[in-house]
């Protein structure tokens, strides 16, 4: 399947670092995809979403990654969306879009949309001193229903039971 590599450009959302708890309004995000498209959390389909920050470093995400697009292709009623959420430390950076593009190739299988995101998402969100993998159920309105934070067999299940109300 086709991967949108998405590269987030503004983030519409106080400045306000906070922890994102379950019945709040997701933080908006809004970049362009390598052809020029838009992106915007708020523009995604009128579905429940789930959304996934991951690291390139992070073993578990590697994982996860595959997982999800199998329940994306069992769940067209959900969308889904794959965020790259952390600066490299060697170059005191964000990644760029080839260092995502070689990741995911590496990957048996991927969500079709895979953002690149930044290290302020982090804060966006409220998982800075968290950690990857971490994901957020949102409602189709953009609301919190619930945050899984790792990749294990309680995860999984939580995310398989969520699922199976859409």
């Amino acid at each position: 399947m086709f991967n949108r590599i998405v590269c987030v450009i503004a983030l519409l959302f106080s400045s306000t670092v906070f922890a994102l708890e379950v019945g709040d309004t997701a933080p908006q995000i809004i970049g362009r995809d390598i052809s020029g498209g838009l992106f915007a959390l708020s523009r995604m389909e009128d579905k429940p979403k789930v959304i996934n920050f991951f690291w390139v470093k992070c073993v578990p995400c590697q994982k996860e990654i595959p997982l999800l697009a199998k329940k994306e292709k069992e769940h067209p009623n959900v969308a889904f969306a794959v965020i790259h959420a952390e600066m490299n430390i060697d170059t005191e950076s964000n990644y760029d879009i080839t260092d995502i593009q070689a990741f995911t190739e590496s990957l048996p299988a991927s969500p079709n949309t895979m953002v690149l995101g930044s290290d302020r998402l982090k804060q966006q969100y409220g998982f800075a001193d968290k950690g990857f993998p971490i994901s957020f159920l949102l409602s189709k309105e953009n609301k919190v229903e619930k945050i899984l934070l790792g990749f294990n067999d309680k995860t999984i299940k939580q995310l398989n039971d969520w699922l199976e109300q859409y």
